[in-house]
Formats: structure tokens, C-alpha cells, sequence
């Protein structure tokens, strides 16, 4: 008789006298038996149990695999099992062990060798260096207290990517409601296992509706007036030239991200430093302040605009009080720590803005043609406008800033694989949204288009509601738009150190916000009176090198990067930094010499 022969004999005999599930004791003596915790007695019939499966295993064949014996762990897909046990004779210690094992299986962080010299060099509380902490989550896999969305206008309201703006880590740990007091339960909650669960991932609608409301905000009101300050024609080649050279850096920072893991700044840090992480980082902060100080005069303009007009020309604001009066109510909002509870203020700021872009394409549709025939604006510039149209270039790239929200999108996504396509068709989408506004307002007003193209809009309740319900849009984005420059900076002068637990650091971090929302508007009061030139210097100092300079650059400097490629990289480079010197140059000419 043979061994194997033998062994099964033994299993056979051994069954007999062992408590067996109905699955289990119609199956073969070949599997293996779950030892019966539940029962009486199981602490000194363990031994027994384990000594019946090591003869099945002893059974087998070698050239079966062992993979598929593992007892089934019934913790996995049921958290509240093994703690049922916890009351029987060795329960705890059951769970001790059964616990050790699980810190056993998970890799040693110290052994960790890293793909890339990056989480060698950086910061811990960067994205990709997440890998090399200890996990204690995987001990509870459905009871994660990670954000999910509960439905899909709460996913549009952007707060997630919003803390992982460009990649960066710029949670902050003060928001955290869930904090481990005296109170706190050991175990896991086996009730919110129904309620928790992991992140969720955006489809390709979602992924495409975030997309475009990236693209899309106050930015696009602009439009009219730069296609006037740079000639009909020239404009919308200039959109689209633009908006097709934006996407192809888009692109270039996406293959960036297949070599090197971690956000925009740590993909600079590898490969030039840690100086070019720093500068990414500055262009972000400068960046997000350039757009809160934009948005901050157009909120202005309207409300002064709004408030006359629905006076009948009695009330005249003054301009430095509204501007006061803005900061008083933004600053509690850049206060909240959990950028979370900004999602309500989120959802009515993306409302506002699809409502007043509705209205102002419907006034521009009745404007051309409400005498029946097609009648345009005076003195349109069809072709080239040959005095202001580097002023247009500005504001162009000021309009394709969307950058920072590339990284974040592009990792919520199901299928990353199909992020480029959905990125190309989307930036088409925006180009063709772009073009449609600005030719639309200029083509409506002519030279009398104003530097908003709000205050195009005829007197009158709704022309008016509206723009008051679009300038509390913009004040209550600005409140994330800012998000990204307070934590930079938070991170640059306080590192770790958090007011969770110290009220002098909290109210020093409370001082630098107030102080950071005082600098925006105190920038915003002083390019009031050339909106359109401000709004250009914005996009040729902080949007350049985001968008034009630095995804070529970086690209430039991977390994795999030969041939035509080094050279198209080349020439991106120059011509983004021709662009950011050129439009720079001559819009500050404009504004001195006036």
C-alpha cells in the first residue's frame, strides 16, 4: 500500500470523530477541516484539528499547489466573526495570534526597496511614499474611514482632489474629526461596516464632467474683451493653438507620471532636485492666489454693477468697501480645516455658474439676432488687433489652467489607461466652449464689450440676479481655489507640527490664512482698474511655467526621451518661455504707459 494510501486511511479514521460542517462532510477527506471555535471544548480539541489537516496536506500529491488548502478566512468577508469567539476558552489569545500573523504577512517597511530615487529623497507625507508606512487599516478592510462620495453632485463638488491638488498631500490632519480619545472603541464598530467603504473611483462621466469643470469658471467671462483686445480671427486660431499645445503638455506630464510615481512637485524633485520642487510648488501657491485675486475684482465689478443698476443709479458702493467686505467673508471660510464641509458651498457655486452662463449666451443669442436679421456690436476687429493683441495671449493661457487638477483626476479614475483619450476629448469640448463665448460676446457688443462680460447684460431683475448669484459663485470657490497656496505655505513654515493639540499653533496657522486672504485682496485692489491687463499677467507669470515650461522640461530629462521627442520637448520649452516673456514685456508696457 502506498503512502498516500495510507494517510488517507488515517484522515479517514481521524474524520470520524471530528465535527464537520455539512459542506465539508461531503466533500473528500482531501479538505481541509475549520476548527470549531464556537463549541465548547475547542480550546483542548485545537490540537486534534490541526493534527486531522496536517494529515491531509500529507495526502496530497507534491505536484498539487497548497495555495487553494488555506483555511477560509471567514474574517475577510465578515469583520465581526472572529470577534464572536473572543468569549470562548483562548479566544484572545486566537486573536492575538491570528493578528500577529497579519502584521507578519505584511511587507517590513525597512525592506522596502524603492522603484525610484524619489522615496528616497522626500518628504513622507508625499502620495507615492505612502507605500512605505505601516497599515494598520488592512486589519479591518470594511470599516475604512475613507471619503465617499454619495452621490454624483457631491462627487463634482471637487473637495477630494481638491486635498490632493497636483498631487500634494494637503490634507489636513486639524479637519480630522476622528480622534483617538479614552471613548474610543477598541474593535471596529460592526455597524458601520454598512456604511464605510473604500474611495470611490469616477467612471469616464464622471472623470469627463470633472474634466470640464476644471476648465471651467470665472476665467471664461473674459473672453469677450480678450477677443477684442486680440482681433476676432487671431483669437480663436490663438485658442485653439493654444488649447492644442496646453493638452500635448498635459500629456507629456502624464508620461511622467509612468516613470516617476508621486505628485508634480516630486516629479521635478527627482530629476532636477529638490530647488525645482520648490519652484513647482511657488508657481502653484502664486498661481492659486493670481486666480483668487481675478475672481476677487470680478466679484467687485459685478456686485457695484448689480447693486446701481437695481437702485436705479441711487447707490453708488464704493469699491474699497466691497472689497473689505469680501475679505471679512472669506476669511471664516479658508478657516474650516476639512475641506469636506466646503462641499455644499461647492455644489451652489457650480449651479450659479452653469445658470449664468446659460443667461449670458441666450442675452449674446437675442443681441445678434433680435431684429430677425443677423446684427453685430460696432467696430468689430474680424481679423488681427494689431495694438493689444499680446494681452489676448495672457489671458488665453490663463484660460487652459487646469493643471493641477490633472494628477488628481487622472488617479480617482477606474481605468487610468483610458485618461488620455478622455483628457483630449474634454480639452476639445472646452476649446470649442471658449471660442463660443469670447466670439459670441464680441461679435454681440463689439468695442463696447466690457472686461466681464456680465456687465454686457441690459438692466433688469434677472440680468442683475444673476450677477450677483455668479459673484457669490466665484467668493464661495475662492475659498477652495485658495485651498492649495494656504497649505503650501502652511507646509513650508510649519512642517508637521499641527494645532490639533496646541492652540498656539492652531491660532499661528489661523493668523497666516487671515494674512494670506489681506495679500490677495490687497493684490486684487490694486489691478482693479486694468482687470484685462491683470488677468494677462496672470496667465503669462504664473500659468506659463505650469502648463507650457515645465511638463516639457521634465520629459526632457527622462531617460527614454531620444530623438524627435528631446526635440519637441525642446521647442516647447523655448516657446513657453517666449510666450511668458513676451506677453509679460508687453502687457506691463500697456499698464505703465496708460
Amino acid at each position: 500500500m502506498s503512502t498516500n494510501s495510507s494517510s488517507e486511511i488515517d484522515v479517514a479514521h481521524v474524520q470520524q470523530h471530528l465535527v464537520m460542517d455539512d459542506m465539508s462532510s461531503h466533500e473528500s477527506s482531501a479538505v481541509e477541516i475549520p476548527v470549531p471555535y464556537h463549541l465548547p471544548g475547542a480550546a483542548m480539541t485545537h490540537d486534534i484539528y490541526t493534527h486531522a489537516n496536517s494529515l491531509v496536506k500529507a495526502s496530497l500529491p507534491r505536484s498539487r499547489s497548497l495555495s487553494d488548502l488555506a483555511p477560509p478566512q471567514l474574517e475577510n468577508d465578515n469583520p465581526t466573526a472572529e470577534f464572536s469567539n473572543l468569549d470562548k476558552p483562548g479566544g484572545m489569545r486566537r486573536y492575538h495570534v491570528a493578528q500577529q500573523q497579519r502584521f507578519a504577512n505584511q511587507k517590513d517597511p525597512s525592506s522596502f526597496q524603492p522603484e525610484t530615487a524619489f522615496e528616497e529623497l522626500f518628504r513622507p507625507d508625499s502620495i507615492c511614499s505612502e507605500r512605505s508606512r505601516q497599515d494598520y487599516t488592512f486589519l479591518y478592510p470594511d470599516t475604512q474611514a475613507q471619503p465617499v462620495t454619495r452621490h454624483f453632485l457631491d462627487y463634482l463638488a471637487m473637495t477630494s482632489v481638491m486635498n490632493q491638488f497636483a498631487g500634494e498631500d494637503l490634507s489636513d490632519s486639524e479637519g480630522d474629526s476622528h480622534t483617538d480619545e479614552e471613548t474610543t472603541s477598541l474593535l471596529p464598530n460592526k455597524h458601520t461596516s454598512k456604511v464605510k467603504k473604500g474611495k470611490e473611483k469616477a467612471n469616464i462621466t464622471k472623470t469627463l464632467f470633472l474634466l470640464f469643470k476644471a476648465f471651467i469658471g470665472s476665467g471664461i467671462l473674459f473672453l469677450p474683451k480678450a477677443f477684442l483686445n486680440g482681433g476676432l480671427l487671431f483669437s480663436i486660431i490663438t485658442m485653439w493653438v493654444m488649447g492644442g499645445v496646453s493638452l500635448y503638455c498635459f500629456l507629456l506630464l502624464l508620461d511622467c507620471k509612468k516613470y516617476l510615481a508621486g505628485s508634480y512637485g516630486d516629479i521635478g524633485g527627482v530629476l532636477y532636485g529638490p530647488w525645482m520642487r520648490s519652484i513647482v510648488l511657488f508657481s502653484i501657491a502664486i498661481s492659486q492666489m493670481g486666480f483668487m485675486c481675478g475672481g476677487t475684482i470680478f466679484i467687485v465689478q459685478n456686485v457695484i454693477e448689480a447693486i446701481r443698476a437695481l437702485s436705479h443709479d441711487t447707490i453708488h458702493l464704493s469699491s474699497g468697501a466691497v472689497f473689505i467686505f469680501l475679505a471679512i467673508i472669506l476669511m471664516p471660510l479658508v478657516l474650516i480645516r476639512n475641506i469636506a464641509k466646503l462641499s455644499p458651498t461647492a455644489l451652489l457655486s457650480d449651479v450659479l455658474i452653469v445658470a449664468g452662463l446659460i443667461v449670458l449666451l441666450a442675452y449674446d443669442f437675442i443681441e445678434i439676432f433680435e431684429s430677425g436679421t443677423p446684427t453685430v456690436g460696432p467696430n468689430i476687429n474680424w481679423w488681427f488687433n494689431s495694438a493689444n493683441y499680446s494681452v489676448f495671449i495672457g489671458t488665453a493661457v490663463y484660460s487652459f489652467e487646469g493643471i493641477g487638477l490633472i494628477i488628481p483626476i487622472r488617479d480617482s479614475m477606474e481605468k487610468p489607461e483610458k485618461f488620455p483619450a478622455v483628457l483630449t476629448f474634454v480639452m476639445v469640448l472646452v476649446a470649442s466652449t471658449l471660442c463660443a463665448v469670447g466670439t459670441l460676446g464680441y461679435v454681440a457688443f463689439g468695442e463696447d464689450s466690457k472686461t466681464v462680460a456680465l456687465l454686457n447684460l441690459p438692466a433688469g431683475i434677472l440680468p442683475n440676479s444673476i450677477q450677483i448669484g455668479y459673484a457669490i459663485a466665484v467668493l464661495l470657490s475662492n475659498a477652495l481655489t485658495l485651498f492649495p497656496t494656504i497649505r503650501i505655505i502652511e507646509q513650508a513654515l510649519f512642517g508637521e507640527r499641527t494645532g490639533k493639540h496646541s492652540l498656539y499653533i492652531k491660532w499661528q496657522k489661523n493668523t497666516l490664512r487671515a494674512f494670506i486672504v489681506i495679500l490677495g485682496t490687497l493684490i486684487a485692489y490694486i489691478g482693479a482698474n486694468d482687470l484685462d491687463k491683470f488677468i494677462s499677467l496672470i496667465g503669462s507669470v504664473c500659468c506659463c511655467p505650469l502648463s507650457l515650461i515645465f511638463p516639457p522640461l521634465f520629459h526632457l530629462a527622462l531617460q527614454d526621451t531620444k530623438g524627435w521627442k528631446r526635440s519637441v520637448d525642446m521647442v516647447l520649452i523655448a516657446f513657453g518661455c517666449g510666450v511668458m516673456m513676451f506677453t509679460f514685456y508687453n502687457t506691463s508696457k500697456q499698464w505703465v504707459s496708460q
